[in-house]
């Protein structure tokens, strides 16, 4: 079924010229017909291919494309027909989430026409997508279906209601959670997390940012995680020091530097036995959605989002309800450093993913060195487990609240931390 309103009939012969140099201009007649108005997640379709691109603005795949969500009759129905068809009733799994992913952009895909509005739409969302409407013509050229815009605004739209739901683990560990010594008198419960695979990053029809391409990722072994960050009671046990501005035995510690956050888990290995580390970018990812591949969605997790690590008037640990696998506090006001360097989210499948090495030219950076992926906090009003923040190796945070940590633990056997079954 076509995308273009029924009875639209518009001549585009001759009308656009699409050149090497990215948006052209306008050549011909604006197209004729009835306008409508979409409404939906706009990104710089760039940011949406896999293959890389050449960083310049000379690049023919430089330019605005909605993933509409709501507007004519014709994208209800399809939106309807993808969550019957695609979307099954324990969630999404990498394989599901992908197939949506692509049916989404196949079927309710809109190319922005070259135009008067189009290099300032453009600008808005080329690093960080927006839910807007647009009004305009609808035709179909080159393959594609363009839309000729005379406006645009803000906008909301009512995402499918599987969407919003909790997210349902496809297994649950078998393994009860591990008592991880910290000193003679204190221990770090840690919950076993399994090994799986699952679609990182953020699909296109949701408001994102351009460092957060979804790709698989396969996590070859099982783990345990702390179910809380570690707080300034355990650090300073260890440390003999509290770098934190927010003095409380329960509250995460904050701001501590990254050859401090070594140190802690170096020590914490020695007095356990086992391997202590801090969690990758994709195992913290991984873990906070407890192994689906679902959209996130900030309201998903209100039960969740805690204080822990604010500016101001911060929480405890464990005050809000934990994450399906009883993690607490993985959304919070804080940010947690992770073990990868700050780059954006490579376009292709990783097994036990691991950030670029030292020296690498993706790796972001502030005054001070290369920045750290920092997860689970706030960016303007969003905050859900698929977004990115950063931290220096000083413990400078590039926006939000503070920095926090939370640290994992290696399993001894493939066995330790299995799933105990679908």
């Amino acid at each position: 079924m076509s995308k273009v309103v029924c009875a639209l009939s518009i001549a585009v012969a001759g009308l656009l010229s699409m050149t090497a140099g990215g948006l052209a201009t306008e050549t011909g007649p604006a197209p004729q017909g009835p306008e409508v108005t979409i409404k939906g997640n706009v990104v710089c379709h760039r940011a949406t291919m896999v293959s890389p691109w050449d960083g310049t603005s000379q690049d023919r795949d430089h330019f605005p494309v909605m993933y509409a969500v709501e507007g004519t009759p014709e994208i209800a129905a399809t939106v309807a027909d993808l969550m019957t068809k695609g979307w099954p009733p324990q969630g999404l799994d990498v394989e599901a989430a992908q197939k949506l992913l692509d049916d989404w952009g196949r079927r309710l895909a809109y190319s922005v026409a070259p135009g008067p509005l189009t290099d300032r739409l453009h600008k808005e969302v080329e690093w960080g997508s927006q839910v807007l409407a647009l009004t305009g013509v609808l035709f179909e050229k080159d393959g594609r279906t363009w839309i000729a815009v005379s406006k645009y605004e803000p906008t909301s739209v009512a995402y499918p209601a599987q969407m919003l739901a909790p997210d349902k683990p496809f297994v649950m560990p078998k393994e009860k959670p591990i008592a991880l010594k910290v000193t003679d008198t204190l221990t770090l419960t840690c919950v076993p997390i399994p090994a799986g695979s699952f679609l990182q990053g953020s699909p296109f029809y949701q408001q994102r940012y351009q460092d957060e391409f979804p790709h698989e990722v396969v996590l070859t072994k099982p783990f345990f995680m702390s179910e809380t960050p570690i707080t300034e009671e355990m650090f300073e046990a260890v440390m003999g020091k509290n770098p934190s501005e927010h003095v409380g035995q329960r509250f995460p510690v904050e701001r501590a530097t990254w050859p401090d956050i070594l140190e802690f888990c170096r020590i914490l290995s020695e007095r356990s036995g086992r391997t202590v580390r801090v969690p990758t970018d994709a195992e913290w990812e991984y873990a906070a959605r407890a192994g689906t591949s679902n959209p996130c969605f900030t309201q998903k997790y209100a039960g969740q989002i805690s204080a822990a690590g604010a500016k101001e008037d911060p929480q405890p640990v464990k005050t809000m309800q934990p994450n399906a696998w009883g993690l607490y506090d993985m959304l919070s006001a804080g940010w947690h450093i992770t073990a990868d360097y700050k780059a954006d989210n490579v376009r292709v499948k990783q097994t036990d993913q691991k950030g670029p090495a030292p020296g690498d030219s993706t790796i972001q950076t502030n005054g001070t060195g290369p920045m750290h992926k920092a997860r689970g906090g706030y960016h303007y009003n969003f905050i859900r487990p698929n977004m990115h923040g950063a931290a220096g190796e000083d413990g400078s945070l590039w926006e939000g609240g503070v920095p926090i940590f939370r640290i994992v633990v290696e399993a001894t056997s493939p066995v330790e931390g299995a799933p105990s079954g679908p």
